[in-house]
């Protein structure tokens, strides 16, 4: 899985050369103990070194007079180099696992979402059906009433031949519509009863639905959150072992040189991929600016141009993991195909997740969310807790999880739970 980093700017970077340079630029002043702080709460490892444990280049220079002191600091290099490699592997598996949480987390939510949504309109029809036999039942027993027989079909006839108006044929429709009860007044009000008992056990049913989901939500949420800490502490994992690692590689070569050339070539390196990195800053600048005018007035955007290869609902497993339930629509595009924003909002999930493969979760506000599935390994430009607006560039199409082939997997989700997004999009004046 490629991680992302957090260039000085804010914005990640995915390009290698880029990564390399945007670590250079924290070599002074990036202490080992900001890796402990966020690591120690995500995965069980030893504590980093101290800042004080790192080699300063004027201890370079200093050992670079002598053999012995040169050998020593090179061993320290190499020492501190395996452990930032090893915490960095360390918190990227941490955060990969807590994916696979959220992933899992989610399925079940959708499934007891689904069932409780089945339970509820099976509810709400028994309770009608229900109401419509006591009503008639009640409308049987008011006729009896006023015509003071007991038995249902001499009480008709004799409201009839009384002249009230009561049609007896009207009745026995009536009669025969609520589920072919017969003329006894005692089956009219046993089938009336049965049914109010059957739509109170579905009502029951449903309830208990409604309850299982809410907790599920509860443990989504809570996944999620964990992810999210997770992979905050894998990227400042990496970059601290990108810059680091920079830094001491550097070292390691100056050590090596019988000469200053290292040293000096390492610090002219610094200013060049200064000004290179401001100006990547500016660019990115630019481009959200523009972005942000591809959001209509309603202030949604299209996150991808293509066909709908795979709609939301029912479907055949395409591969193996996937699911026959289609949480999404899977929107064909090529390969590194820019993915835009579809609403403002923030980003509360950037990272791998299961099945989505390189995943990105943006609150938009007012209970919706937005998802981004199967993103291009290293093509997240997006990072947790940053602020984004409609257009703007997150990520870029891969097939990462499980997918067959270049696409966007595209979710709206309500509260939590997923949607279909195609009438949500073309209400929002973005049709996909």
């Amino acid at each position: 899985m490629a991680m992302r980093l957090i260039a000085p700017s804010g914005a990640a970077v995915t390009d290698p050369a880029r990564r390399r340079r945007g670590g250079l630029l924290r070599v002074v002043g990036v202490l080992a103990a900001s890796l402990a702080l966020v690591i120690a709460g995500a995965i069980n490892a030893p504590a980093p070194a101290q800042a004080d444990q790192y080699p300063t280049w004027a201890d370079v220079q200093h050992a670079k007079g002598n053999q012995a002191a040169a050998q020593a600091k090179v061993n320290q290099v190499s020492t501190l180099l395996k452990g930032l490699k090893t915490k960095s592997a360390q918190a990227q598996q941490a955060a990969k696992t807590a994916g696979e949480k959220v992933a899992d987390a989610q399925d079940a939510l959708f499934a007891a979402d689904q069932k409780y949504q089945s339970l509820k309109a099976e509810s709400d029809k028994l309770t009608a059906d229900a109401d419509t036999a006591s009503t008639r039942a009640g409308r049987v027993a008011a006729q009896l009433y006023r015509s003071g027989g007991n038995d249902l079909t001499s009480s008709l006839l004799f409201a009839s031949s009384k002249g009230s108006g009561t049609d007896p044929s009207a009745l026995l429709d009536n009669l025969g519509t609520m589920t072919k009860l017969t003329e006894s007044t005692s089956d009219v009000w046993a089938q009336a009863q049965q049914a109010k008992n059957t739509a109170r056990a579905a009502a029951d049913q449903a309830k208990a639905a409604l309850d299982e989901r809410t907790r599920l939500q509860q443990q989504a949420q809570a996944a999620l959150a964990a992810a999210q800490q997770a992979q905050i502490a894998a990227q400042q994992a990496v970059e601290t072992q990108q810059a680091h690692s920079d830094e001491l590689n550097a070292m390691l070569a100056a050590l090596k040189d019988k000469t200053s050339k290292t040293v000096a070539s390492y610090q002219k390196g610094v200013a060049v991929r200064a000004a290179a990195a401001k100006a990547a800053a500016e660019a990115r600048a630019r481009a959200a600016a523009a972005a942000a005018s591809q959001a209509n007035a309603q202030g949604w955007a299209v996150p991808v141009v293509g066909p709908i290869a795979s709609p939301f609902g029912a479907r055949p497993a395409p591969c193996a993991g996937c699911t026959t339930w289609h949480e999404g629509d899977d929107i064909a595009a090529a390969f590194n195909t820019p993915i835009h924003a579809a609403h403002s909002g923030t980003v509360v999930f950037a990272g791998w997740n299961g099945g989505y493969g390189n995943f990105i979760l943006i609150d938009d506000g007012d209970g919706i969310s937005t998802a981004y599935g199967h993103n291009i390994d290293g093509g997240i430009v997006v990072s947790v807790g940053q602020h984004v607006t409609a257009g703007q560039v997150i990520g870029h199409v891969g097939s990462t999880g499980h997918s067959t082939g270049p696409h966007l997997h595209f979710e709206v989700r309500q509260n939590g739970v997923q949607i279909n997004p195609v009438p949500w999009m073309a209400q929002h004046g973005a049709a996909i």
